[in-house]
């Protein structure tokens, strides 16, 4: 039997609304790394994020790698190291801010461990409680960074035409180095140009020889989309945004909380 791979995005897809995983599913993806097939969790979350839901769900299974940061960072979870860091200039840093501000949306980024943003408020609070990350609030996010950092996230917990505006305005001024992605409606990524899901999944099979052709990708969003394009099958959530299913080789019946991402396992791996 040829080894597959399993990329599957985390929030909408391989977790519940909740933030969990089934016994079910978790059993069939035990039942998949055992048949001799490679998982990757692929998340826009920070690392330390993706590590506490999946030491709280059980989903480090031997030589899993993890794509965090929407594919800026690959990591060896096993080595305890990074393969690729990619990060967001501490200028262009100030200067999304200054955008945000412009538009008065919540803005933050994230140093190695913390959120780091510039107050309280009820998208923080919607983040911390959806991620399990604690925050540090300053009046100077790059200087509190201290180091360019993953990313930069803005979130409007009410309307996107505000995130839709930040998004031309960033591309227009630094398009050059950074990209801005919807990871869902609520949230604007902003991070590295040449990073993206679907760079870390080419990356990702060329590091482990495996053919893209056994490359299996799975999500919900459009941050996704770049890594439904590289791998060689592509496989939507019955929940997922409608520009993201036409993606998509194939769309689950089920939706993610109630284990919709089984059926692309059942359908693509030999068990």
């Amino acid at each position: 039997m040829s080894e597959k791979i399993l990329f599957t995005d985390m929030d909408g897809t391989l977790l519940t609304s909740d933030k969990k995983v089934t016994e079910t599913m978790r059993e069939l993806l035990t039942k998949m790394v055992k048949a001799g097939n490679r998982l990757v969790l692929s998340s826009g979350r920070a690392l330390n994020s993706i590590l506490k839901v999946a030491l709280e769900n059980k989903l480090l299974f031997p030589d899993t790698l993890i794509i965090a940061v929407n594919g800026n960072m690959v990591y060896d979870y096993d080595r305890r190291q990074y393969l690729i860091n990619k990060t967001v200039p501490l200028d262009i840093v100030n200067g999304v801010i200054e955008l945000a501000h412009k538009y008065g949306l919540h803005i933050q980024s994230y140093n190695d461990q913390y959120i780091v943003c510039e107050k309280e408020c009820p998208e923080l609070d919607q983040y911390k409680k959806a991620t399990g990350m604690e925050a540090i609030i300053t009046d100077d996010i790059a200087k509190t960074l201290e180091k360019p950092p993953c990313k930069l996230l803005a979130i409007d917990l009410k309307d996107r035409t505000r995130l839709t505006l930040l998004q031309k305005d960033v591309l227009e001024r630094y398009g050059s180095t950074v990209t801005a992605i919807f990871s869902c409606n609520e949230y604007l990524e902003i991070f590295d140009k040449t990073a993206g899901k679907g760079s870390a999944v080419q990356f990702v099979c060329k590091q482990l020889n495996i053919p893209i052709a056994n490359a299996v990708a799975v999500g919900d969003a459009e941050n996704d989309i770049t890594m439904l394009e590289a791998a060689g099958i592509s496989a939507a959530m019955a929940n997922a945004r409608p520009e993201v299913k036409k993606h998509a080789d194939f769309v689950t019946q089920n939706d993610n909380n109630h284990d919709g991402l089984s059926e692309v396992i059942l359908k693509y791996f030999d068990l």
